[in-house]
């Protein structure tokens, strides 16, 4: 499936794994453009080279999003000493106005050439985006969304939260929400917030870090990350590289599109949701188009149903050639 991702890469650390198992990947994910969004884009999209580089990725095109301000990218020490003009001179593509690439990219769906879009950044890029582009041409694309909050909010409380990427950028939320996608799939916090790795299924996947480049990919990354700051980020159950990973938030979103149309493992709603002035995402049955969302897992632990989901992503990436 021709496939765009919008990713804020370097941040949180959702993103580097939601990149790599896309790329471990490539007979379900036909990757046409990776755009980076908010805040230090060129620097994202450092991170984002490095990634290809490591998979030889070269026909991979990168588009840098607009510089919203600064904020801590505690991945990007991992990928300083790999610049664009490397990744550039390796026959590598960089887009400088990404969302003129997005717009090109999007523009070549068709009834004939269906694409996914997964959205795993607050969607300025995307928001922009929509301004200009044909609303007939969104019946050929389907939408993969990590964002919002319906019934349950961050650290699994019985309110919802104003979600990160929501709150972001509202504006560009409401016009991804009020467009008419011919699929939106959404992956909540009511869901993501169970998304960690851990265990024996984590202690096989680190035993390849001397002896797969992808794992040691992730690891690598993982480790700056993690001792940059994001041993700080909240979660569940706690982490660590050694023995399992920090909240994959977007890995879901990736993991619908990967399982569309159907997932077994997830409970989905089809609910008109619309993004409130406020950053909340909530139900309004007069104004709201219709996103399928994944409310909960099948299983009544969720942890059962993220540790499968977890099998699938992560021997993927230490399978991959």
């Amino acid at each position: 499936m021709p496939t765009i991702l919008d990713t804020d890469i370097g941040s949180d650390y959702d993103d580097q794994m939601a990149l790599t198992y896309i790329l471990a990947n490539p007979t379900i994910f036909d990757l046409k453009l990776i755009v980076c969004s908010t805040f230090n884009t060129t620097a994202r999209a450092q991170i984002t080279a490095k990634t290809l580089a490591i998979f030889g990725r070269f026909d991979v095109p990168i588009g840098i999003g607009q510089n919203t301000g600064t904020r801590d990218i505690f991945e990007y020490e991992w990928a300083q000493n790999y610049t664009l003009d490397q990744f550039q001179k390796d026959g590598g593509i960089i887009y400088e106005n990404g969302e003129d690439a997005l717009l090109n990219e999007i523009q070549k769906a068709n009834l004939d050439n269906i694409y996914n879009v997964i959205e795993i950044s607050p969607s300025t890029s995307l928001g922009h985006v929509l301004q200009h582009l044909n609303p007939e041409l969104l019946k050929y694309i389907r939408l993969f969304v990590m964002a919002g909050s319906v019934y349950y909010g961050y650290d699994n409380s019985s309110q919802p939260s104003k979600e990160y990427n929501i709150y972001t950028d509202i504006p560009s939320a409401q016009r991804v929400f009020n467009s008419s996608w011919a699929y939106f799939g959404l992956a909540p916090l009511d869901t993501t917030i169970f998304m960690q790795f851990y265990g024996s299924l984590w202690e096989k996947f680190y035993s390849y870090r001397n002896q797969n480049k992808y794992v040691q990919l992730i690891i690598d990354s993982y480790t700056i990350w993690y001792n940059n700051g994001g041993k700080h980020y909240g979660a569940l159950k706690p982490f660590s590289p050694q023995n399992g990973t920090s909240i994959m938030y977007d890995v879901l979103a990736v993991f619908l599109a990967a399982s569309y149309p159907s997932v077994s493992t997830m409970i989905n709603q089809k609910l008109p949701l619309i993004v409130t002035s406020d950053g909340f995402t909530k139900i309004n049955s007069t104004f709201g188009k219709p996103v399928n969302v994944s409310v909960a897992f099948q299983t009544k632990d969720p942890y059962i149903s993220t540790q499968f989901i977890g099998v699938t992503v992560l021997e993927s990436i230490i399978m991959s050639p």
